[in-house]
Parts: structure tokens; sequence; C-alpha cells
């Protein structure tokens, strides 16, 4: 029984690292077992004592927030981070996987971004061409472009986006939030 997993729960921790001070999720609404507000190197410290010591396997969940380099070779392979940002990532080698949010517009410098970038992770002969012709069957499907790594090479798909999933709110997040938004009336 030992070797079964529950495939429903397969996280023994879920981390949700932010820069905002309150410890809900605004991509990945769910419970979490530790929530950590990142504004500088010391965070960090924090940050990695705490998944160092942590049962495992672990999900961390970031949004928006600029990772430091050195954090990819310390966190182990029993790790699942999942980075959301609305800013562009100069280094996308130590990611197995990448999801771009779907494209509306072929001519604007999002898609362009994502030409780069694929063609540097995916293959260096992806050609413009055949970025926009699929860029254009994804912006009819409302679907958007993943990338994963496969052994020593890599592959492109698509994903359908889905709006909202996740679990609801706990009543502790609740109270933490309406106890937050009182505070932020009464100052």
């Amino acid at each position: 029984m030992d070797a079964v997993q529950n495939l429903r729960e397969p996280f023994k921790k879920r981390i949700l690292l932010s820069n905002t001070t309150c410890n809900l999720s605004k991509y990945l609404p769910m419970n979490y077992d530790a929530s950590f507000q990142v504004k500088d190197a010391a965070d960090w410290t924090l940050i990695l004592t705490y998944t160092t010591y942590a049962p495992k396997p672990l999900l961390i969940v970031s949004e928006d927030i600029v990772l430091p380099q050195g954090l990819w070779q310390k966190l182990e392979r029993t790790t699942t981070f999942i980075n959301i940002t609305s800013t562009s990532i100069i280094n996308l080698r130590p990611y197995d996987a990448i999801f771009f949010a779907p494209i509306e517009e072929l001519s604007v410098p999002y898609a362009e971004y994502v030409y780069k970038a694929l063609q540097s992770i995916y293959k260096a002969t992806y050609s413009q061409k055949e970025h926009k012709e699929v860029l254009q069957e994804l912006r009819i499907a409302g679907a958007g472009i993943a990338w994963c790594k496969e052994g020593q090479g890599s592959s492109m798909c698509w994903y359908d986006p889905v709006l909202h999933q996740g679990e609801r709110l706990s009543d502790k997040q609740l109270s933490d939030l309406f106890g937050w938004l009182a505070d932020q009336f009464k100052a």
C-alpha cells in the first residue's frame, strides 16, 4: 500500500510565492500550506530552507516574481515548480515545460517573443511562416502553445486553457481576505 499514490492529492505540501501580502493566488486558487511574500534575497533563503525540510513531493506556485538563477540547482526533482508571469523570461533553459498564453492578435510584440523563444528552445529552423500558420489555427481554436522537454529533444503542442478551474477558497482564506480588506478600509 505504501507504493500507491493518491492521484487527487499528489503533493504533500503546496506553497505559494507572491509579491503581495495576501495568501490568495489570482491564477491558481487552491489551499496552500505555506505562503511567502518575496521581497529580497533573505526571503529566498527562508523559502529554500522551508522547501528543504518540507515533506515531499512539493508544489510551488510563483506569481509575477523574478526568479534568481541559482534557484534551479537547489530544487529537488520531487518539486514541481509552476512559474506564472506576465513578463518575458530571459533564460528559458531551466524549465521542463512552458505554456504560452493564447495569442489573440498576431501583430502584438508577445507573438514575436513567443516565436523567438520557440526558435531558441524548440528548433532553430522554426520559421516565421510556420509560426504564423500555427498561431492562426490556435487563435481560431482559442488554444495556446505549449513546449516541453522530451529526453534530449523537445516538442511543441497545443493546450486548451480553462478559465476557472481550481478549488474553492477555504474558510480561513476567506477570513484572511476579509480581514485584510477590513484593514485596508480602516487605513
